[in-house]
């Protein structure tokens, strides 16, 4: 049977965006300077740091995040959603001077393809006295963090997470290449196929993922994992490369199924499990996740995932 996650995780914690996602699904996008009828409208919470967060939450983990919100109905609708998934806001910053984050999202129903519009607003407000306090304040097992936050608050963030001894995984997006000063410093590096072909300067595919992953350890990172979608993923260090297939389910919609991956992948490495198994737990929760609408509605909890790794 496969070892599930212990209840006496360390704690994660998640650096990156909160924001508001707001999506409108037409028929075709608009042209410059032309009005398009819309067929329907959501609204719902996203940014990285937020779907991470969330998923590292239902995976079991203590979860807590570091970001910012706007004195604004979205910030605090943003802060009231992960407090009712059990996550930590404490380090969530509410910045007088800047909006909440925003996503404007156009989804062309002729085709599936996605416009998207994004403001940071409050989350470039994240300074490095915060990333400080959230550790001192933590003390994580895990930090978990993305590029969303200003370079000077990563710095402070991974040189006080190395200080308390915590794992540190850095899902390299939105702009992979931006992090490039932090790969020797990082232990789990996490890309997807197009953020490892931007490090590597070079096209990634799936056939060619495990020397990708490879090459991507000449960087600085300790170990390197390339998610592949309906693929799953590769795990490389410096002994193996290991390629984790992804159980066959329906796609619906592949929106958050990356932070999903990222979410669960944190949890198990704070449960103590080995980085193949937590990897594993990622595919699984990141495949599950496609087959919903939406992204923080749609990543499963642990016991969903427990059931598919047992085979049920």
């Amino acid at each position: 049977m496969p070892t599930t996650l212990r209840d006496s995780s360390g704690t994660v914690l998640v650096a990156g965006a909160i924001n508001t996602d707001l999506v409108a699904r037409l028929r075709l996008a608009p042209e410059a300077g032309e009005t398009v009828t819309g067929t329907a409208f959501a609204i719902f919470g996203g940014g990285k740091g937020a779907n991470q967060a969330t998923a590292a939450a239902r995976a079991g983990a203590p979860t807590a995040i570091l970001g910012a919100l706007g004195d604004d109905d979205f910030g605090r609708q943003r802060r009231a959603d992960l407090e009712a998934e059990g996550v930590d806001v404490a380090s969530v910053a509410t910045a007088g001077d800047a909006a909440s984050g925003v996503a404007l999202i156009t989804v062309e129903e002729s085709t599936g393809q996605n416009r998207i519009a994004y403001v940071p607003g409050a989350t470039l407000t994240v300074t490095p006295e915060h990333a400080a306090a959230a550790i001192a304040r933590m003390r994580p097992a895990v930090l978990l963090t993305t590029l969303e936050l200003p370079l000077a608050t990563l710095t402070v963030l991974y040189d006080e997470a190395r200080r308390v001894g915590a794992i540190i995984l850095l899902n390299a997006t939105p702009e992979a290449a931006t992090g490039r000063g932090l790969l020797a410093r990082t232990d789990f590096l996490i890309v997807n196929e197009s953020e490892a072909a931007d490090l590597l300067e070079q096209e990634v595919q799936p056939q060619d993922a495990k020397d990708s992953a490879r090459s991507l350890l000449d960087l600085g990172p300790r170990a390197a994992v390339i998610t592949l979608g309906k693929h799953g993923a590769v795990i490389a260090d410096g002994e193996s490369v290991t390629h984790i297939p992804a159980p066959e389910v329906k796609v619906v919609d592949t929106t958050g199924a990356g932070d999903a991956f990222c979410g669960a992948m944190a949890a198990g490495l704070a449960a103590g499990l080995d980085p193949v198994e937590a990897a594993r737990i990622g595919v699984i929760t990141g495949s599950l996740a496609a087959t919903r609408h939406g992204a923080q509605p749609s990543i499963p909890t642990r016991t969903e995932v427990d059931a598919m790794r047992r085979g049920r």
